[in-house]
């Protein structure tokens, strides 16, 4: 046998060993425990600066306000446990937006000039 014939009968099979190389491979399972976890974890992230700013609002709140306030970081925790970081997102903005108008409404003090010095 001479290498022609060799190579004529090799050809096929490194092709057919090329495109099982490149043929795509079934994905493993991610562990959905995992998942819930770190989307819990980005959720918290996000909603972590719209909680202190609430913290820091909440003297300056009238009652009607804290029961507001406390019933949206409420749905926002709920929210968190689901792990549904955009909808956790989007009422971390708002809850900020919320501790704002409070702290805007109460109006500025000197001695809060002076912490931003």
């Amino acid at each position: 046998m001479d290498t022609l014939d060799r190579t004529r009968r090799l050809l096929p099979l490194a092709a057919l060993a090329g495109a099982a190389a490149l043929a795509p491979r079934p994905a493993h399972a991610c562990d959905p425990d995992a998942m819930d976890a770190h989307l819990t974890a980005v959720c918290d992230g996000a909603l972590a600066p719209a909680r202190a700013a609430l913290e820091a609002a909440l003297p300056l709140a009238t009652p009607e306000e804290r029961l507001a306030m406390q019933r949206a970081l409420t749905i926002a925790n709920m929210t968190c446990t689901t792990g549904d970081p955009v909808a956790g997102a989007r009422i971390a903005a708002v809850l900020a937006r919320i501790a704002g108008r409070i702290e805007g409404h109460a109006g500025l003090r000197a001695t809060d000039l002076d912490a931003l010095a």
